[in-house]
C-alpha cells in the first residue's frame, strides 16, 4: 500500500505548499497494480520442508483510490485499498484503510 498518494517533499521552491498566502488545497487520487506472485512463504509453507499451506491465486490487485489535504505546511491524506483474494477459499476480498500525516520544513 502506497501511503498518502504520493511524494510529500516539495519537488522546487515554487512548490505551493512553501509560498506565503496558500493555506489549504485538495487532491484526489486512484491507482492500479497487478502482481504475479510465483512464490509466497506465508501461502505456500516452509521452502524447505512440508508445512500447511493454501492454494494461491497467481495473480492478484490492488486498486487505490485516496483523498489529499494540504493545510499550511502539512498534508493529511487517507488512502483506501480493494486487495483481491490472494488463495483459494478466502472469505473475500481485503480492504485496508490509511491515514498519513507528512510536514513539509
Amino acid at each position: 500500500m502506497q501511503p498518502g498518494g504520493g511524494v510529500s517533499a516539495p519537488a522546487s521552491p515554487s512548490d505551493p505548499r512553501l509560498r506565503q498566502g496558500i493555506d489549504f488545497g485538495v487532491h484526489v487520487f486512484v491507482g492500479a497494480e497487478g502482481k504475479a506472485v510465483a512464490r509466497n512463504i506465508f501461502l505456500d509453507g516452509n521452502t524447505w520442508q512440508s508445512s500447511p499451506s493454501v492454494t494461491k491465486k497467481p495473480f492478484v490487485a490492488d486498486l487505490m483510490a485516496g483523498v489529499g489535504l494540504v493545510l499550511g505546511r502539512a498534508k493529511l491524506t487517507y488512502t483506501h485499498v480493494y486487495r483481491t483474494q490472494e488463495f483459494e477459499k478466502q472469505p473475500g476480498p481485503q480492504m485496508l484503510g490509511s491515514v498519513s500525516l507528512a510536514v513539509t520544513f
